[in-house]
């Protein structure tokens, strides 16, 4: 059983693109680090494995299509939905030779090949090996960044500054807020896309886990919730566009892509055991 779960919920990670990556930490749990509820390591594991991790999700749609389009690589096509990612992701728990990092991601909708896809635009993390091995090794367009995320019981917020200055923030309020149809329908959506990236000019899919992609987040969620938490909600996000682009141009591009309707938001807690696969 537990191979099965192992196999069963690394799928999550195909549909939603969960990276490898991330100056100093923050991770605040009630202004504290966040505690690894499974501490079990093992010797000599592969480096980058992830033991546990907590995210934050939200997916939305635009109307900039101008900007989306600009931002696409040329080996990628406009989809027919412009649908963009936005994560918080701490790694708090990881193998014994890898320190945890934190890390934050803007992700496009993008077609490949007449067929649905998901290309990163942006990943800013706190670790500086996180960074070079995601930028030479799998194609992320990493950046070093000074990231938070802080936890209540029903409130959570990701947030990150680049020089020193607030970039981005995902507040979500998951207090009485229950699945909807059309959440539960995102989900079914989402599942199995590909996560493709740039690498020495040649397109580049990234495989975390072996999963492939037949359950969606949320059906794992009621499969196996000793091993998975998803939190379904409202969140707000904050964007400062002028401030990105004194960083960099593409960075201000990036970062003034506003929602023109919020499809579906989340926690998630993962403590299944994940990393990547050759």
């Amino acid at each position: 059983m537990k191979t099965l779960r192992h196999v069963l919920l690394t799928s999550l990670l195909v549909a939603l693109i969960f990276t490898t990556t991330g100056c100093a930490q923050k991770s605040l749990k009630n202004n504290e680090r966040a505690k690894p509820s499974n501490a079990n390591t093992v010797e000599n594991e592969p480096r980058y494995t992830y033991h546990e991790f907590d995210m934050l999700c939200l997916f939305y749609r635009t109307n900039d299509i101008a900007t989306y389009k600009k931002l696409l690589p040329k080996q990628f096509q406009m989809p027919e939905e412009p649908l963009v990612m936005v994560f918080f992701a701490d790694y708090y728990d990881m193998d014994n030779a890898t320190d945890p990092y934190l890390e934050t991601a803007v992700l496009l909708k993008v077609n490949y090949k007449d067929k649905p896809a998901w290309h990163c635009v942006t990943m800013p993390v706190t670790s500086d090996e996180a960074r070079l091995g995601g930028i030479h090794y799998l194609g992320y367009p990493k950046i070093m960044g000074d990231i938070s995320f802080q936890r209540n019981t029903d409130q959570f917020k990701g947030t990150l500054n680049l020089n020193n200055k607030p970039i981005m923030s995902v507040t979500h309020n998951t207090k009485d807020h229950f699945v909807t149809q059309e959440e539960k329908q995102m989900f079914e959506r989402l599942k199995g896309l590909p996560n493709l990236n740039i690498l020495n000019g040649q397109v580049f899919k990234v495989k975390f886990g072996k999963g492939s992609g037949q359950y969606s987040l949320l059906q794992l969620s009621k499969m196996y919730p000793d091993a998975l938490e998803v939190k379904v909600g409202k969140s707000n996000l904050v964007m400062d566009s002028n401030a990105a682009g004194e960083y960099s141009k593409p960075l201000g591009d990036i970062f003034s892509i506003r929602p023109s309707k919020m499809m579906l938001a989340y926690y998630l807690k993962n403590k299944t055991v994940m990393r990547f696969e050759n």
